[in-house]
């Protein structure tokens, strides 16, 4: 099921059309929105090792399509996952996982031609694993740049994981990979959102981190947070969500089925008791804030004002 939230808090359900035997089935698990333009990735299991069979689907508010792909589009021998469908500009891609030359699995992004989507190739890129470095990606965001957060695992003072993004300011500029700084000897970044600058959450050393990057400077530049409230990361949950309001960065953190609401402005940063239950989602649009959790029983959408 999709709905559309306007304004007001009215809830509208948007049609969805199956056309293929595994989208009848599929859960959304990823969802971007451009104007009036949707786009989203299903997910079901099915065959005979129940591996994930991925949908892409596409519309507007008014009806979503699947629109089918061949089995080796997002399958086969060499598959990996699929992290999150992404807008960046007002063109999509998708971000995820493909077997490497050099083994495991490299980062991989697919964009679309028509209604079929077709992989770049990573080999040769920063998306790509190399026998000094392993790459890890975990997410996507999109907006003013791509950003495929994660982590890469290194050799060079032994095995260390390290908080890392990859960056694509524009479709036509190469993939670069940052290690983002003051990251410890494990660390990985779990959530980044872009508007006017970029922020990118994560854990290092089991304490949560929060570093801005400037993508539009050649080489790209990161900065940790060191202001930002100590606050152990949670194992057992998702992770940091970044946010932005007023393009100031904000973290929600789930921790014991509970959750905080950090907030920063030119005075420092604010803590709020966010919403019940482990948050999955999150996203600022305008004033507001809205997040989607996980209880029990159900899944519950929250919203606040921001500013």
């Amino acid at each position: 099921m999709l709905f559309v939230v306007d304004e007001s808090g009215t809830v509208r359900p948007v049609p969805l059309h199956p056309n293929s035997p595994y989208a009848k089935v599929a859960d959304l698990v990823s969802l971007a929105a451009h104007g009036g333009e949707i786009v989203a990735l299903g997910a079901a299991h099915g065959g005979a090792h129940a591996n994930f069979r991925w949908t892409v689907w596409s519309g507007s508010t008014n009806g979503v399509d699947d629109y089918p792909q061949t089995f080796e589009t997002f399958g086969g021998q060499s598959a990996g996952g699929l992290l999150d469908i992404v807008f960046t500009s007002d063109v999509p891609a998708i971000a995820g996982t493909w077997a490497a030359r050099e083994g495991g699995l490299d980062a991989a992004v697919w964009r679309p031609r028509g209604h079929r989507w077709v992989r770049q190739n990573s080999a040769n890129t920063a998306l790509a694993n190399t026998p000094q470095l392993q790459v890890a990606p975990r997410a996507a965001s999109g907006g003013s740049a791509m950003i495929i957060s994660g982590s890469v695992i290194t050799f060079d003072n032994g095995v260390q994981q390290r908080a890392a993004v990859w960056i694509q300011p524009n479709r036509s500029e190469p993939w670069t990979l940052l290690q983002l700084p003051e990251a410890g000897t494990h660390s990985e970044a779990l959530s980044s959102v872009c508007g006017e600058s970029c922020w990118v959450s994560g854990y290092a050393d089991g304490v949560v981190a929060l570093w801005g990057v400037d993508a539009t400077e050649q080489p790209v530049k990161g900065t940790r947070d060191s202001a930002l409230p100590r606050i152990e990361h949670d194992v057992e949950d998702a992770g940091p969500i970044t946010v932005t309001s007023a393009d100031r960065p904000g973290l929600l953190v789930s921790h014991a089925g509970r959750s905080q609401l950090l907030l920063s402005d030119s005075q420092g940063w604010h803590t709020f008791t966010g919403p019940t239950g482990p948050v999955i989602d999150a996203i600022t649009v305008g004033d507001r804030l809205y997040a989607i959790t996980r209880t029990a029983a159900d899944v519950e959408l929250w919203s606040t004002n921001v500013r």
